[in-house]
């Protein structure tokens, strides 16, 4: 989004590692800085980039807030070399993931808690085209209030596919933490089970299978922009996870989206701002 909400309560990050008092998760300061290897401008087309997945080594992007329902095939220097038009109307979009080599599209931002129409879309990209499989609609449970909330906490940008569940990741402003729920196609009823302390809002996810990586982006006070990774991820294991916290440098951006390429090294795209036009950046950790 182009305009960051205001922030009612902050949890502050220390600089050492800090344990939650409700479970053994733990989040842990880089303790070198992140390098920023390569960068590249987006089409303005793509001015409103929230979301990034990798299907058979191609980038995949797409826009959020009411723009076109169309997908995007980027370069690995931003420039758009394929697009696929659907035929949904784009209220929210997200982000976006993969499952069994079908792009999940979830349209599910919820900026003031007002929304009864959240979704994820399962899309086959075969033969050139872009053939929805299925539409999945989900709520939270424990949501009664849909009325205007400017701190509410059933607000969503990050999606992944794990275990063969659909997993989203919140973003509550009110508690600073990110709540972990499995989606399905038996039950609209999304399931919480478990929360991160990673005393920001998560705008992005992405897991690599290969070697159970958990990414995730987000921005903090003062516009600070964040990537976390957590190694070893599995659903069984969030309440003993172990969050390495990286600083992006890239105060005024708004990063909304993040790909993982291996367990050191990742994309993640910006949306265009009063400081920066949209880009797309590959970053690495120590």
């Amino acid at each position: 989004m182009k305009i960051f909400l205001l922030f009612l309560i902050f949890v502050s990050v220390s600089a050492c590692q800090t344990e939650n008092t409700s479970n053994k998760t733990k989040i842990a300061k880089g303790e070198t800085e992140i390098n920023e290897v390569e960068r590249y401008d987006l089409p303005k087309i793509l001015e409103e980039t929230s979301g990034l997945a990798i299907r058979n080594d191609t980038l995949w992007t797409l826009n959020d807030s009411g723009k076109e329902a169309t997908l995007y095939a980027i370069s690995s220097s931003g420039a758009i070399i394929d697009l696929r038009e659907t035929k949904h109307t784009n209220i929210d979009w997200e982000d976006m993931a993969i499952a069994n080599g079908n792009l999940i599209v979830a349209d599910m931002g919820n900026n003031f808690g007002t929304r009864t129409n959240l979704y994820l879309l399962e899309i086959d990209l075969s033969n050139g085209g872009a053939t929805t499989l299925d539409s999945i609609p989900f709520h939270y449970p424990e949501q009664q209030n849909f009325g205007y909330q400017q701190a509410t906490p059933f607000d969503a940008e990050g999606v992944i596919f794990i275990e063969d569940q659909w997993v989203i990741f919140t973003k509550n402003r009110s508690a600073q933490t990110s709540e972990i729920y499995t989606v399905s196609k038996t039950s609209e009823a999304a399931k919480k089970i478990g929360s991160l302390p990673v005393g920001s809002l998560i705008t992005g996810a992405d897991y690599h299978h290969e070697s159970n990586t958990l990414a995730l982006t987000g921005y903090g006070k003062n516009k600070i922009q964040y990537l976390y990774v957590i190694n070893n991820f599995t659903l069984s294991t969030i309440s003993s996870a172990s969050i390495n916290q990286y600083d992006l440098h890239l105060n005024a951006a708004q990063v909304e989206a993040v790909a993982i390429l291996d367990p050191k090294t990742f994309w993640i795209t910006s949306e265009k701002t009063n400081s920066y036009d949209a880009f797309l950046s590959k970053v690495k950790i120590p």
